[in-house]
């Protein structure tokens, strides 16, 4: 008897076995939906050893042989907003088969299925759709619908939904927008280089409430209130028009990366961030952030042409 298991990439990266063709594997298992495979098709399970599977649904050990390995890989699809960020999507952009795997690790893939030889005897976990879940799951989507529907009413949903109004009315000619959840997220991005888009959002899937600005490299947090949603106006049209910088402070045991937002009347807002300086003088930075170090202080350019 065969069976097809899929490792999620997380799983086995963070304290996955190591698997070769050939040789016996036993993997903790849990019954995949029989209607999302093939008829021919194997049966499909996932293995799961981060006690995330349900208490209604079964699982347990198998073992056998690993017949064939085979590393996956998936589309990535782009996140709203004015910074590249990525998601993993459903469709297999590429895949490929292995001889083995070490351990915490999935050969450059974002997963691998096995095929698994079993005896014919093997007992193997029935596929249960979980009702705990699904009940959990209905009663968070009803929570966070009466959630967005309380928000988008008040009075900061109102300023927030007028304002992504407005932005799209006054800038669509020089940058692409793109809104979700009637205004609760917008993205302005400049069609000009040299320019710092903007981005806010007001949580809806959360009992913790509040206003979130990605403006330049800066990221800004704002109580849901009415003035500071109001604000809001005065940050679009700073940006819009150059009124933003970026400084870099190297002092001895830290460098500050700020971004300084000034409205037309000289009122200021400071987004900024603190990079410890290690013993003996090193800083360790990551990507981004040595990225801000190399660009050094700078302003961005107004959005028109």
């Amino acid at each position: 008897m065969r069976i097809e298991v899929v490792v999620s990439g997380w799983e086995q990266h963070c304290c996955g076995k190591a698997f070769t063709r050939g040789t016996p594997a036993t993997v903790s298992i849990v019954a995949l939906d029989p209607s999302q495979k093939a008829p021919d098709a194997p049966a499909r399970f996932l293995e799961e050893h981060h006690g995330q599977t349900p208490a209604d649904v079964p699982q347990w050990d198998v073992t056998g042989t690993v017949a064939r390995i085979t590393g996956v890989s998936y589309e990535q699809r782009r996140r709203p907003g004015p910074h590249p960020v990525f998601e993993r999507g459903d469709s297999i952009v590429s895949s490929s088969e292995l001889d083995g795997v070490e351990a915490r690790d999935t050969g450059g893939f974002g997963d691998l299925h096995l095929l698994i030889d079993l005896d014919d005897a093997t007992a193997l976990p029935s596929y249960v759709a979980s009702e705990d879940r699904r009940v959990a799951a209905a009663e968070r989507a009803a929570a966070d619908q009466e959630r967005a529907r309380q928000r988008r009413a008040d009075a900061v949903g109102v300023v927030l939904g007028s304002i992504a109004d407005d932005a799209i009315a006054a800038y669509s000619s020089v940058a692409r927008i793109e809104r979700y959840s009637e205004g609760f997220t917008v993205a302005i991005m400049p069609h000009r280089s040299g320019t710092a888009g903007v981005a806010w959002t007001r949580p809806t899937s959360v009992d913790a409430d509040g206003i979130t600005v990605s403006l330049g490299e800066g990221k800004f947090a704002f109580p849901a209130d009415v003035e500071h949603a109001s604000e809001l106006r005065e940050l679009i049209a700073a940006a819009a028009a150059g009124r933003v910088h970026e400084k870099v402070h190297r002092g001895a045991e830290s460098t500050v990366f700020a971004t300084i937002v000034e409205s037309a009347d000289g009122r200021t807002w400071t987004a900024a961030i603190n990079q410890p300086i290690q013993a003996g003088g090193i800083a360790w930075m990551s990507g981004h952030i040595a990225t801000r170090l190399r660009a050094g202080d700078h302003g961005y350019e107004a959005w028109t042409a």
